[in-house]
């Protein structure tokens, strides 16, 4: 109701400004000081409480305290037997919410009205004073576009607005009490956490300055509902929406600061108001240079309009090898921001097709990969690689979460739109930990022979990146992978398709069938022979038929026949040789690529998982580490490491490395399973069986199912490990220790004759798998296993043999055969092995309760062996 009195203590009404849920604003004059002033009463009965009125006035005096321009001091506080008064500046203009009835603002407006609310913001913050109700409604605009925030120190004491004009939003009741735990805030701009309970904070004040940009740049909110429950429901559960997704308009560099400051996690926003005041200040930098380079000269047509000619591909290839250099080297802080020489982990993300038709999708990947071949021949930058980074095409997650996932510290973004001699090309170098946008610009151009723009590059990326290039180094940057533009136009579609996630089937077979087109247009075209030789290999991994493998090895070594120097092409061939089994060269070529390459982690990565295969275990872990030195935010490597340790009986430390895994990827199972399965390696069956059914309740596959049930097993829990079992053969119907599995459970249940059919089953698996592999040691003993529960006895025993002769120092290859041997009721031999097993670090706690060595359990020389180690019936695949 409104004031009936003109006078409130020394201050004379005026007229009433408006009303809101929080009371009623009048304008008013200080007769004292001839001033006008905005008084807001604050008439809700629960003010009138003892205790919310302290509350209320110890916040006001704590918002007092605050001098800065774009916050509406507060002046007084004027109290009544029924009704506070706060007095404020009186700010004249609309509020935000008003203009937005107007429609959506542009980038260059809400990026210059954001810089302001995240300055006032910052200078509340340091003075210990949270807004908690920040929205349009409670900035005001002035004619003179200066921003000024409202409503410091009140939104706390009055709880959740739930009846709000600027929400539109209701809720059915209202906390009357004293309870300072209320929800507070309106709520399309409420921090998720504070649906749950939590206190709002200063993050939480960001996240509201987040919706705000977010409504500012899209005309809409990011979350709809038509309560206060459904709005907290869909920003708990629903995917953060992008700005760019409802406004095409928007720069990828404030997309990246929106989405970071709207992050669901309070520890994935901003650190502070001043951390995204200073993003906002770079990219108003980098809006106002975008708009210079794009205003005189060339401009796009209508993209709707264009056509696709095949020499757009050329054109676009050859400005992002240039580009590649040049963004580097004109980022907008000191090169040695982003790290020391040598430090930058940098991911190219596939960029965004902003052409309109859905045939140019894979446009956005192949450039990317030009981008990432051409950038990781940079000394001491480590390129993370194109098939690590392709998931992310379809932006699901924003960049901080990708960035998060790869463990990269740059991430270059963008989108590209051609049409016959005309091409355009946007890119943004982001720093994801600050979200700060290192540079960002629109290029333009028609088609030309740029390739001699190269060599200018690279001396551009030496002075970016600190680092000195010898002459040879400039040379091989600058060197264009062919001088056929038709011929590199066909490449770059081939590797789009080549790594789709989907490029089994026609996908394949374009990539195969665009490569040879290159190589008919330029038969020297070294990369297009690697890229043909891996896509043949793709085939091979596919229909298991040796020609390809053959056809790959050939392809693959045509191309180290024209250069030499391409590490990647040595790697690809080292695969090659490590897939059919001759690990004396795929080791050489994997080194070979190390020393073109020192920084390729990928190159060390899978060196090192080679390595500890062979028992070569610390010559392994020490590439691993090698890897996770030049990539350390990187969960696989850290996952790889974890597995390294477990195969090596090092449960401590696999166990520590797993919660490293799962501290990077909270969101994913792959830790969870690893750490329940070396719970299960060490005995700890119960852990074992929680920790992997977490993992189960994340992301349920194969491995999963596999690992849950030999910790059933374990625990005796028969029935329920035939069910995972199962349930594992149903996912992965062609891996032969998932049948392997199912005899052992099968067998301890007493159904005989199923167990029979699966080992049987797992042989034939076996088999197909050594023809591709004969020097496969782990599947060589596996397979004598199941020979061994066949009673196929010759069999058995030769293949356990051969599987220790190809890895001697492998602990569960040489365990297989220590079962083979007891199942042969050779206990003699059997206990030899299993001593030599458990000195590679095979786990006591597994071989005790394994019923297959039960024929040995009252040997005193296994009692010695197995030491206090617990002795439960133990099973699971071996």
């Amino acid at each position: 109701m409104g004031l009936a009195a003109p006078w409130v203590g020394p201050y004379r009404i005026l007229e009433k400004l408006g009303a809101g849920a929080m009371g009623e604003v009048y304008l008013a004059e200080d007769p004292r000081l001839h001033r006008r002033v905005a008084l807001k009463t604050l008439a809700d009965p629960v003010n009138t409480a003892p205790e919310a009125r302290r509350r209320l006035l110890h916040e006001a005096r704590a918002a007092a305290r605050l001098n800065h321009p774009n916050v509406a001091a507060i002046y007084d506080v004027v109290e009544s037997p029924d009704s506070v008064h706060l007095v404020m500046e009186y700010v004249p203009g609309e509020t935000l919410a008003a203009r937005l009835r107007g429609g959506r603002l542009d980038s260059a407006a809400v990026v210059a009205i954001g810089v302001q609310l995240a300055d006032a913001l910052a200078e509340a913050h340091a003075m210990g004073v949270i807004h908690r109700d920040l929205k349009p409604g409670n900035v005001i605009v002035t004619p003179g576009e200066r921003v000024k925030v409202l409503d410091f120190g009140v939104a706390r004491t009055h709880g959740v607005r739930l009846v709000d004009p600027d929400s539109g939003y209701s809720s059915s009741s209202r906390d009357k009490s004293s309870d300072v735990r209320t929800m507070v805030g309106t709520p399309p701009y409420v921090p998720p956490e504070c649906f749950l309970g939590q206190p709002a904070d200063a993050r939480g004040d960001i996240y509201s300055l987040g919706v705000t940009l977010f409504e500012m740049l899209t005309g809409r909110r990011p979350f709809a509902g038509k309560d206060v429950q459904a709005v907290g429901v869909a920003a708990l559960t629903e995917a953060t929406p992008r700005a760019r997704g409802a406004n095409d308009g928007v720069s990828f560099g404030l997309d990246a600061i929106v989405a970071r400051a709207m992050a669901r996690e309070p520890r994935d926003r901003y650190g502070s108001a001043a951390e995204l005041a200073a993003a906002l200040r770079d990219e108003q930098e980098a809006l106002r240079d975008a708009s210079t380079l794009s205003g005189p000269g060339w401009r796009l047509p209508d993209l709707r309009r264009w056509t696709r000619p095949r020499s757009a591909w050329a054109l676009i290839t050859v400005l992002l090898a240039v580009y590649s250099y040049s963004i580097l080297l004109k980022a907008r802080r000191p090169p040695s921001s982003a790290g020391p020489p040598g430090s930058a982990v940098v991911a190219v993300l596939p960029l965004a097709n902003a052409t309109g038709d859905p045939g140019n999708d894979h446009l956005g990947a192949g450039i990317a990969d030009v981008l990432i071949a051409t950038l990781a021949r940079v000394p001491g930058v480590t390129m993370i690689s194109r098939s690590a980074t392709l998931p992310y095409r379809e932006r699901r997650k924003d960049v901080a979460s990708i960035a998060r996932e790869l463990g990269a510290d740059l991430v270059v973004d963008g989108a590209v739109q051609a049409s016959g001699k005309a091409v355009r090309v946007t890119l943004s170098l982001l720093r994801p930990q600050s979200n700060l946008v290192a540079w960002s610009g629109a290029y333009d151009g028609a088609f030309s022979d740029l390739f001699t723009l190269q060599n200018e590059a690279a001396t551009a990326l030496s002075q970016a990146l600190q680092v000195t290039l010898s002459p040879e180094q400039r040379r091989r940057i600058g060197r264009p992978p062919t001088a056929n533009v038709e011929a590199l136009a066909d490449y770059v579609q081939a590797r789009s398709f080549l790594q789709r996630p989907d490029v089994k089937g026609d996908n394949l077979e374009h990539s195969i069938g665009l490569f040879q087109s290159a190589l008919a247009r330029d038969p020297r075209f070294a990369g297009a022979h690697a890229g043909l030789g891996q896509a043949y290999w793709l085939r091979f991994e596919e229909m298991r038929e040796a020609q390809w493998s053959e056809k790959a090895f050939v392809a693959i070594t045509e191309s180290l026949r024209l250069d030499p120097e391409d590490a990647a092409a040595h790697q690809a061939l080292a695969i090659v040789y490590q897939g059919k089994g001759r690990t004396d060269q795929a080791e050489e070529e994997f080194r070979r690529a190390i020393s073109l390459l020192p920084t390729s982690d990928e190159a060390h990565s899978l060196l090192g998982r080679m390595l500890c295969e062979q028992g070569r275990r610390e010559e392994g872990i020490a590439e691993l580490k090698k890897a996770i030195a030049l990539r350390p935010n990187y969960w696989g490597h850290h996952y790889e490491l974890a597995i390294a340790y477990f195969d090596s009986g090092r449960y401590p430390e696999a166990a520590a490395t797993c919660r490293r895994v799962i501290e990077l990827q909270p969101d994913s199972s792959r830790g969870l399973l690893l750490l329940g399965t070396v719970y299960y390696a060490s005995g700890d069956n119960r852990r074992a069986i929680a920790t992997l059914r977490q993992a189960n309740a994340l992301s349920p596959d194969a491995a999963t199912y596999t690992n849950l049930g030999a910790a059933l097993l374990a625990d005796r829990r028969y029935a329920e490990a035939a069910q995972a079992f199962e349930e594992a053969a149903r996912r992965a119907p062609k891996a032969p220790s998932k049948q392997r599995n199912l005899g052992e459970v099968y067998e301890r249940l007493g159904r005989g004759e199923a167990a029979r059919q699966a080992y049987r089953r797992a042989v034939e698996l076996s088999q197909e798998q050594l023809r591709t592999n004969p020097r496969d040691a782990r599947t060589l003993s596996m397979l004598a296993v199941d020979e061994a529960k066949l009673g196929q006895w010759p069999e058995a025993r030769r293949h356990a043999d051969e599987a220790t002769a190809l890895s001697p120092h492998m602990a569960d290859v040489i365990y297989r055969k220590a079962v083979v041997l007891a199942l042969a009721s050779r206990p003699d031999d059997s206990l030899a092995a299993l001593e030599q097993a458990i000195a590679e670090g095979f786990g006591r706690a597994r071989a005790a309760g394994d019923e297959d060595l039960k024929t040995l359990r009252g040997l005193r020389e296994f009692q010695r062996l197995i030491g206090d180690a617990p002795v439960p019936a133990k099973g699971g695949s071996k």
